[in-house]
């Protein structure tokens, strides 16, 4: 089973000549591609990710040697299952997440999805439709997807010569686009880096994904950074999804541990009193984060993170993100951006935390609590290896705050309805019980609804969510009450079966 049959001898031929407006007239790995949907019996059957949006590109290019439609449709789910993320990541994705979840179904932030709006549909693929060069590293990214999901052995695949020269013919456009003057502001070349990475990532080749995200940061330095317009919101947020599943490998040492990758940076932590620009990020935080603040335990770069999260946070308050007269295409590339930058910079905080040997407290505890909430933990986006693991190392940080104040326990049991709550549309997990039955077990004020939602209000509290919360909620103390009974009924069965041995004994040995 393959896509590629690599004996035909013409993928060797690279020397025509350029077509009309940047397009190969006849390029190599394009008449592979079409030879083997003529003639290898071993191709698999069209699936309805390979046909879904046909119509979409059937008049791209308009030129002779158009790509496989095979690999061309890979795009459908390019940006939700690989948009960058690393070979570690890939390694446990099934096909079913990249067949099944579409551009139009992702969900940018506790349960928006954005439809046709979504970034990749409205910013970038019209972008590679309009750019010979940027298209041949969309379609590389593609190809080398399309062959990761049908390898017989994902975790070690094998590129095919069609996608090695594919490769080569982006690569080749991609000098040609660095050798320009003032390069480094053409949007176009730092996305098509970000192709080539997810080409890396398929073919499990992490050097070149390393050294493809260092070339992108440097660019990126280079025109000293990027702004809040729509491409370079759906540019960043693609990158951070990158670099939050590095960041995340290393964390649960899935990965050895690299600087280059992911640079430590300082951890400061101030005290009484607070400097200017530590009140300004307390004041922006909810009354419940302010408090965790005002305790001391939170650095100043946790603090900052908090409080970028706050600017965002009240736009997934609503189902309706789209308000009339507001843009949706910059609506949506935000939602896209921010939490996945929140994520990573959360998930980097937890790693340097590591790296610095610095004690489990609650910074690591809201760190890792929200880098979950928002990222991961979804009936959409699931990746079971990665939420079991990561779940696992946020029990270890909150049982390991032995007596939890106030502020703490607030915290503690926040993060852990939400996310039981964002677990249960995607099936149950051991570890998000464990965690909801720990802090109904150890806070009292969790015993009662209105006490529980008392304490949710204190931080980011979301009303079309409460319902379900409160669901959420009430389904865990039912379980804690059914082990309780069946634990009093075990303690009874043991005991009877006590006194009646005792009894026995006395009636043989009066």
């Amino acid at each position: 089973m393959g896509v590629v049959d690599t004996s035909y001898e013409d993928l060797e031929d690279q020397t025509r000549p350029n077509g009309p407006d940047g397009y190969d007239d006849e390029a190599s790995w394009l008449c592979a591609a079409r030879r083997l949907q003529e003639s290898n019996n071993n191709a698999l059957v069209r699936t309805p990710v390979d046909s879904m949006r046909r119509d979409l590109f059937s008049a791209y290019p308009p030129v002779a040697g158009r790509p496989s439609m095979e690999s061309i449709d890979e795009c459908e789910g390019y940006f939700y299952s690989s948009a960058a993320l690393t070979s570690s990541a890939q390694a446990f994705m099934t096909d079913s997440h990249a067949d099944v979840y579409t551009f139009t179904k992702e969900e940018l932030c506790l349960h928006i999805t954005p439809g046709m709006e979504h970034p990749a549909l409205s910013v970038m693929v019209p972008m590679a439709m309009q750019d010979p060069a940027l298209f041949k590293c969309l379609v590389t990214a593609a190809q080398s997807l399309f062959e990761w999901r049908r390898s017989p052995n994902p975790n070690q695949p094998e590129r095919s010569r069609a996608l090695i020269l594919a490769q080569n013919d982006a690569i080749k456009a991609l000098r040609t686009r660095l050798a320009k003057p003032d390069a480094q502001y053409d949007d176009g070349l730092i996305i098509s880096v970000v192709h080539l990475m997810t080409a890396d990532s398929s073919a499990r080749d992490i050097q070149a994904l390393k050294m493809h995200l260092k070339g992108a940061r440097q660019i990126i330095a280079l025109r000293g950074g990027l702004t809040e317009s729509t491409v370079h919101l759906a540019l960043r947020g693609t990158m951070a999804t990158t670099e939050f599943y590095i960041a995340l490998g290393q964390y649960l040492h899935l990965s050895p541990d690299d600087l280059s990758a992911v640079p430590m940076r300082p951890i400061n932590y101030v005290g009484h009193p607070f400097p200017p620009d530590v009140c300004d990020y307390i004041a922006k935080m909810p009354p419940g984060i302010a408090e965790a603040a005002l305790t001391g335990q939170l650095s100043v770069r946790c603090m900052r993170i908090l409080s970028e999260l706050t600017q965002w946070a009240p736009l997934a308050d609503r189902s309706d993100v789209i308000l009339p007269g507001e843009e949706a295409t910059a609506k949506y590339s935000r939602l896209y951006c921010k939490p996945r930058e929140f994520a990573r910079d959360a998930m980097a905080l937890c790693l340097d935390l590591k790296r610095a040997k610095i004690p489990p407290g609650l910074e690591h505890v809201t760190m890792l609590g929200l880098a979950a909430i928002i990222r991961h933990l979804s009936g959409h986006q699931r990746t079971d290896f990665f939420d079991h693991l990561l779940l696992t190392a946020l029990f270890v940080n909150v049982k390991a705050i032995d007596t939890p104040s106030v502020a703490e326990s607030e915290v503690i049991v926040w993060v852990v309805l939400v996310i039981k709550w964002r677990t249960q549309s995607g099936g149950m997990l051991q570890k998000a019980d464990e965690l909801l039955e720990y802090a109904l077990k150890s806070f009292p004020a969790t015993r009662t609804w209105k006490g529980m939602a008392k304490i949710c209000r204190k931080f980011w509290w979301f009303g079309r969510f409460e319902a379900e919360w409160k669901i959420t909620w009430q389904r865990g103390l039912d379980s804690r009450m059914i082990q309780r009974r069946n634990g009093g009924q075990k303690l009874q069965s043991t005991r009877r079966g006590q006194i009646d041995y005792q009894q026995q004994q006395q009636r043989q040995h009066p």
